[in-house]
């Protein structure tokens, strides 16, 4: 990276960064014929690849400066530019015979059917233009104003540019006349913002048609011709997802700074968000990317920051945050849901997904109502219809039962149900920090409380005969050891997602404790000022009720961060540090 400050004239900085970024590797990969898994004259198996991206970027600004009176008047004006490619180059053979030359003659295959080539190119460009202008006048009053063009390649070709405005006021209060003889209050601000944001963050090429090949077709005259197929649909209204914000927020520092604190209010409105929206079957395709539907974001923060004990051997601080927040679908247009993740199987039934009037987190699926223990009570349902097993099969003891939500009889899409949100309640941090004498000692707790999280692990593992299971499998239904239970058969596997998958995701966490101790060695010898020793233990422990390792997970599926769904997630690691430092 370059960069450059010139001052042509008094308060006037003209400022330019230039970087560039740059990433090979080389993938070289031999298994030799004479390994014991191969048959005999099969030959060795080669492969090699080239990956490479670069990004350059570049951003130049222009500031000024100007002081008169009481008033700061600061204008900024600048242009950014930013390129990312990728290259990605392949080659995999099978059936060498000569394991000395390995990856180095990758054409001498025996046979060419054994040998494929792959390659990919990618490239994505950004500019922005921008304004920002910020004033006060005699450290009371603040407004600064930004103004940005943005643009992106990965949109389509008439919506690749979008206007973000923004502007934030401040008073400071504690500069006012009227807080002179204030003295607990060494500083009062009330702070108010608003703009609109951008989100790019998609794939390059999204917004067109893309077309894919293969040799995996039929045989014509002994040979087997390429062929292209479109495998996604063209979007030629793509473009910018935004988010309105809007942000107010007192600061205040109280008794010479002792005690500091921050309340803060936000809400946000998403429209045009980026989702994958299902395709009606026919259509030859699952799904297409589009702009769809509005979300808000709203909640409450607050920090607190206390030194509570200042003695000259003996120091006590402590931070605590809390804060709630609460996410909606508003609209998702013509679309009764939109799916972020459906269960495995043939019945792609949704397990996280938007619904309008629903928290955007939502958890989605069965309402599990127990276990068929008799015959006679599946009789007597055959009447009401108050419950549904997934097919014919399942009406028999031991087979778990749920409720029919529409009284048809059968169980499909209109038998979902909303199973809570995987956003807690409350959630933030605690902080202590002690300094005696020459230790240092601090703790830190996060917690969260509230919030449901789907243990997609039990789809596999609770009842299946194909895995391991869990504990209270020990319980299940059984025709004379527990006839009672509503735990289904331990011989059962039921891959559909339901509330008896679905658990409070609160939980205590110890993250971080962390001694320290400096041994002032000045008076015992010229050559060196002290030695610090630390220790250091991260992810210490978890209280939770969650029967998972840990319910503060998230899986990325199709994409997208998927928030509390554990599919195996391995726990968080218990790690510790041990460092000396010595100071000359």
């Amino acid at each position: 990276a370059v960069s450059v400050d010139i001052t042509p004239v008094e308060n006037l900085v003209i400022a330019s960064v230039l970087s560039y970024y740059l990433y090979d590797r080389q993938t070289y990969r031999y298994y030799p014929g004479s390994l014991p898994a191969k048959t005999a004259n099969e030959g060795g198996q080669a492969y090699r690849a080239n990956y490479t991206e670069n990004s350059l970027s570049s951003e130049t600004t222009v500031r000024y400066k100007l002081e008169k009176d009481g008033h700061t008047f600061q204008p900024l004006i600048g242009f950014s530019a930013y390129r990312f490619g990728a290259e990605n180059f392949t080659l995999e053979g099978k059936g060498y015979m000569d394991d000395e030359v390995m990856w180095n003659n990758m054409n001498a295959v025996l046979d060419k059917e054994t040998y494929s080539a792959g390659t990919s190119c990618s490239s994505t460009k950004k500019m922005s233009a921008f304004a920002r202008v910020d004033y006060n006048w005699k450290s009371r009053y603040y407004i600064t104003a930004t103004g940005r063009y943005d643009g992106a390649s990965n949109f389509a070709a008439n919506n690749k540019w979008a206007f973000f405005p923004s502007a934030a006021l401040r008073w400071n209060i504690s500069n006012e006349a009227f807080m002179s003889n204030v003295a607990w209050i060494d500083d009062l601000s009330l702070r108010f913002s608003a703009g609109l944001t951008g989100n790019d963050a998609i794939s390059a090429y999204k917004s067109l048609a893309m077309l894919s090949s293969t040799t995996g077709g039929y045989l014509f005259d002994g040979s087997q011709p390429v062929a292209f197929y479109r495998s996604r649909l063209a979007e030629p209204g793509l473009t910018w997802e935004k988010t309105a914000s809007y942000n107010l927020a007192l600061d205040w520092t109280l008794l010479k700074g002792r005690l500091t604190m921050t309340a803060e209010a936000y809400l946000s409105r998403t429209t045009d968000l980026l989702l994958e929206v299902q395709v009606a079957d026919q259509t030859g395709y699952n799904s297409r990317l589009t702009n769809l539907g509005e979300i808000s974001n709203k909640g409450l923060e607050l920090s607190i920051e206390s030194r509570n004990i200042e003695k000259k051997n003996f120091q006590w601080t402590t931070s605590f945050t809390i804060s709630h927040n609460t996410q909606k679908v508003i609209d998702i247009g013509s679309e009764d849901f939109v799916p972020q993740l459906n269960c495995p199987g043939n019945n792609k039934y949704m397990m996280y997904g938007y619904v309008n009037g629903y928290p955007l987190n939502a958890l989605w699926g069965f309402k599990a109502a127990g276990v068929w223990h008799n015959q006679g009570q599946i009789d007597r349902n055959k009447e009401t219809k108050a419950y549904v097993s997934r097919s014919n099969a399942y009406y028999s003891p031991g087979h778990p039962y749920y409720v029919d939500v529409n009284h048809d009889g059968a169980l499909n899409e209109d038998d979902l149900v909303y199973l809570g949100s995987a956003d807690p309640v409350l959630y933030g941090g605690l902080q202590n920090t002690f300094h005696i004498g020459k230790l240092r000692l601090s703790a830190y707790f996060n917690y969260s409380l509230g919030g449901k999280i789907y243990n997609l692990s039990e789809l596999w593992m609770a009842g299946s005969s194909m895995t391991n299971q869990y504990r209270y499998m020990l319980n299940a239904w059984h025709p004379e050891r527990n006839p009672e239970s509503n735990i289904p058969a331990a011989y059962f596997s039921d891959e559909l997602p339901s509330s008896r998958m679905v658990y409070d995701a609160s939980y205590l966490r110890l993250k971080n404790v962390s001694v320290s101790y400096t041994f002032d060695l000045r008076k015992v010898t010229k050559h060196l000022r002290d030695i610090t020793v630390s220790a250091n233990a991260e992810n210490v422990y978890l209280w939770k009720y969650y029967n998972g390792y840990d319910p503060d997970v998230s899986t990325n599926a199709g994409g997208s961060v998927i928030r509390r769904m554990d599919n195996g997630a391995y726990p968080k690691a218990r790690t510790f540090i041990f460092s000396v430092q010595i100071r000359y």
